[in-house]
């Protein structure tokens, strides 16, 4: 992986020259700092004010791609002018987009109760939280109990290893996801939007493993930016830490600025 600073200027010339710009970028671990809960995160206002202030650049689409429900990423960003997809690509919204994938509206049933399982098996007392988005689930288990611990992984090998009726399930940042098999991923999204914007070049800024989705989606013709430097990850740039993502979008904003006059 290359540093991304270290290749700065020929970077800005990249994004000043594209007739559209669609930037990508993840919320937990990249827009806003990882916390102890989902609920917990909160998306500090110098970073509002410079996806606002990217936003408004000429021939930029700002597009937040997470985890979350689309519900859920919406209300802690807060920005009209946006696109937003939650359940890592399933749902889409923005100015004239609303979409869905059909597939996993048709999953919702087998999502909810495998949800309503684990929340049954693990109640808030074990640090266990089990979010059910509805078009997939998330057992986060950052806060897990060490009397929990070896009943908790025994129950999620259990079912990692007995492939579901339409599921599959994905680790992240202490997180288990349970999703439908075949549906939209974020490099499925990220594909989707720039065709719709008909933006030529995209830039991807993530740090979990579903990111690398939508850095392999743009292999060879995107910019792909990991929060961190990981040795394996499909990104061919990095920043340092959660931090730089400021910097990040204001260098952009910046690029575009010059790129217009």
């Amino acid at each position: 992986m290359k540093s991304f600073w270290k290749n700065s200027e020929a970077l800005a010339a990249r994004l000043a020259a594209a007739p559209a710009l669609l930037v990508t970028l993840d919320f937990d671990g990249t827009l806003a700092a990882l916390a102890e809960t989902p609920a917990q995160a909160r998306l500090e206002p110098a970073f509002r004010a410079a996806l606002k202030a990217l936003a408004a650049s000429p021939g930029v689409f700002v597009f937040i791609l997470s985890g979350r429900a689309l519900r859920s990423v919406r209300g802690l960003v807060g920005l009209r002018a946006l696109y937003y997809g939650g359940n890592h690509g399933i749902e889409i919204e923005g100015p004239g987009l609303s979409w869905r994938d059909a597939g996993a509206v048709k999953a919702r049933g087998l999502v909810a109760g495998i949800a309503a399982d684990l929340q049954e098996r693990f109640p808030p007392g074990t640090g266990v939280l089990v979010e059910n988005k509805a078009f997939s689930a998330s057992v986060h288990y950052r806060n897990l109990r060490p009397a929990f611990k070896r009943g908790f992984f025994s129950r999620m090998k259990a079912l990692l290893s007995v492939p579901g009726a339409g599921l599959h399930w994905r680790r992240g940042h202490k997180v288990f996801e349970l999703l439908p098999r075949g549906a939209s991923h974020k490099g499925d999204a990220v594909a989707l939007l720039a065709r719709r914007l008909r933006a030529p070049l995209a830039v991807a800024v993530g740090d979990d493993l579903t990111d690398e989705d939508m850095f392999g989606a743009l292999a060879g013709g995107g910019i792909t930016v990991r929060v961190g430097r990981k040795a394996l990850s499909k990104a061919v740039y990095f920043l340092s830490g959660q931090a730089e993502v400021l910097r990040l979008l204001r260098f952009i904003a910046a690029a575009r600025k010059k790129g217009g006059e």
